[in-house]
């Protein structure tokens, strides 16, 4: 029962059906990862989507496609449809390889449908030796298969061409398994830097968990210049990257003139504002106690009076269009930490935590240089499979298996004259294959001295 269920398997993944069914699935999975922007975060689905349409797309993982279990799993399989055909059919291909002609039959040349038949008035040695110089010169070289009474051989181009088509199995499998490597493997996040200071953390996409670099990136200087109507028009970064302690290499990083530096590449992202601290005021509904503090950026601090503690952890400069906002976190002692969306500017009524009134007396915002920060170990094999993929798609049409058969014997005994017959074939191609098999028996005819007599269909 074990080996009928593996040989089922066996058999579906060794189905050309498939093939084209997951290429479909994925080209239309593409299609919409294109169209739909990637790395969109809760906030941002809250923003553009409906809720059910949220649901849709989180259960499926569109907002991060290419990085989604379903997706992968579907490379997967393709990867090993590609092998389980390969190994199906690869056999065959060499066996068909490896058979060589061990005799030509005459009559059955003739019945080929590209065929050349006409005599040669020239003495059996010098005809075979033009015949063979000819072919050679022309086509390729001519493998003898002579008999007692009669001289015979194989010309043979692109015999390895029916191995093209595996060239492009392999192309396809290093490309997906470049893309798996680096969906796996690879990263791609952000980092935000104060002028003037280093930093290793980037923000991976879709988490809010970060992944320390092995080296810092520090901002010696960021630019921005601005048209006439206040719309940026370039903004730029001085970087310098430090390794144990040491600078290791310095550059201007610009828009759409990327840094690549260990496999990791940095482009100029974005710009805006770090919150760096915010003083608070908090007023307690209960007791009507007032208690003003500052709270720095991600760092725990106490209020004071109490045995709260607040933690400012995240900073948007425009929440849902209504201003700046962070969301402060206090966490009351014995009990679970809680925490909110706070306007900065207003003073909203419902800017709460608890049973704290919140409001943001200042804010100090430094400006900041955004850098994406992508890794991709994948990008060779995806680089090395497409290469192969154009020189393996462009030999499978271009180049053909072609092959000559030539049969040549005394007409009759004492004459004096030499019976040729020539046969052609080919795997595609036909029309351009006719052509140059009749140029080549046109130039036999003429320089074996055939005055007549000859055929060709």
């Amino acid at each position: 029962m074990q080996k009928s269920i593996w040989q089922g398997l066996y058999q579906k993944l060794a189905s050309p059906k498939l093939t084209v069914v997951i290429f479909l699935i994925l080209a239309a999975a593409s299609v919409v990862g294109t169209l739909m922007p990637q790395g969109l975060g809760e906030a941002d689905l809250q923003r553009h989507y409906s809720q059910r349409a949220i649901w849709f797309i989180t259960a499926f993982g569109l907002n991060d496609l290419y990085h989604a279990g379903w997706f992968r799993l579907l490379l997967l399989i393709l990867c090993a449809n590609l092998i389980v055909c390969t190994i199906e059919r690869l056999p065959k291909t060499l066996k068909i390889f490896r058979r060589r002609d061990e005799q030509v039959d005459p009559q059955r040349l003739a019945k080929c449908s590209l065929n050349c038949q006409f005599t040669s008035k020239l003495s059996r040695d010098e005809t075979e030796a033009r015949l063979t110089s000819i072919i050679a010169e022309g086509f390729g070289a001519l493998h003898r298969l002579d008999g007692a009474d009669h001289m015979a051989g194989v010309a043979e181009k692109g015999r390895w061409s029916p191995f093209m088509v595996y060239v492009v199995h392999l192309s396809v499998l290093l490309v997906l398994c470049g893309a798996l490597v680096g969906s796996i493997f690879g990263f791609k996040g952000s980092m935000n830097i104060l002028e003037g200071e280093a930093v290793s953390e980037v923000m991976l996409e879709d988490t809010d968990r970060g992944l320390n670099l092995p080296f810092q990136v520090r901002c010696d200087k960021f630019d921005v210049s601005y048209y006439d109507n206040g719309m940026p028009r370039e903004f730029r970064s001085d970087l310098t990257l430090i390794r144990d302690g040491k600078e290791v290499l310095k550059r201007e990083l610009r828009v759409n003139d990327p840094l690549t530096y260990d496999g990791i590449t940095f482009y100029q992202a974005s710009y805006g504002t770090i919150l760096k601290d915010a003083e608070v005021e908090l007023t307690d509904r209960e007791s009507g106690a007032v208690r003003r503090f500052v709270v720095p950026f991600r760092e725990w601090v106490d209020i004071p009076g109490t045995r709260d503690r607040a933690q400012i952890l995240r900073f948007e400069e425009d929440f849902r269009r209504l201003g700046p906002a962070m969301i402060l976190i206090i966490s009351r002692a014995g009990g679970e930490p809680d925490g909110s969306w706070i306007l900065i500017d207003r003073d909203f009524h419902g800017n709460q935590i608890e049973n704290y009134h919140v409001r943001v007396l200042h804010a100090t915002r430094t400006p900041y240089t955004g850098l994406q920060v992508k890794r991709d170990p994948g990008i060779w094999l995806v680089w090395l499979g497409f290469a192969a993929m154009l020189v393996g798609i462009g030999l499978t049409y271009y180049v053909s298996n072609r092959k000559l058969w030539v049969w040549a014997a005394a007409e009759a005994p004492g004459k004096g004259e030499t019976r040729i017959i020539i046969a052609g074939r080919t795997n595609r191609n036909e029309l351009s294959f006719e052509q140059e098999f009749n140029r080549l028996c046109d130039r036999l005819q003429a320089e074996l001295g055939q005055e007549g007599g000859g055929s060709k269909p």
